[in-house]
């Protein structure tokens, strides 16, 4: 089975260490009136003391890179039903919402990032090199 590649380009910017400034992006251009996850903040409080809290949130980050796992409870999410009518009587008269920890929704913001820009460089992001 041939998979295809990325690039060594698109590799380094990948496996590149996340800048202080990457994160930064990710933080301010989150919407920050979502509700809190299990970690009690929403990212309105994150940003409003993102001076403070940056350092301890990089290390996260980097401790993320380095190793390739994160502290078990910090992917916990707490699943919500909300009714879609008035009175529901099924299970499928409910919409689910998962609220996920702030620390979470970072990281997956910053890597998510780190993917579209694959696809920002010229060529779609599933077109890679064979």
């Amino acid at each position: 089975m041939n998979f295809k590649r990325v690039s060594d380009r698109e590799n380094a910017l990948l496996e590149a260490d996340f800048s202080l400034d990457e994160v930064t992006y990710a933080v301010s251009n989150y919407d920050g009136n979502k509700a809190p996850g299990p970690d009690g903040f929403n990212l309105n409080f994150i940003k409003a003391h993102w001076a403070v809290i940056q350092d301890d949130f990089m290390r996260f980050i980097n401790e993320f890179d380095r190793d390739g796992s994160i502290v078990k409870d910090l992917n916990r999410a707490f699943i919500i039903l909300i009714p879609k009518m008035g009175n529901p009587e099924n299970i499928k008269d409910f919409r689910p919402i998962y609220l996920i920890g702030s620390l979470y929704k970072v990281l997956a913001k910053v890597l998510a990032d780190r993917i579209r820009k694959l696809g920002d460089s010229g060529r779609n992001h599933v077109q890679m090199e064979e």
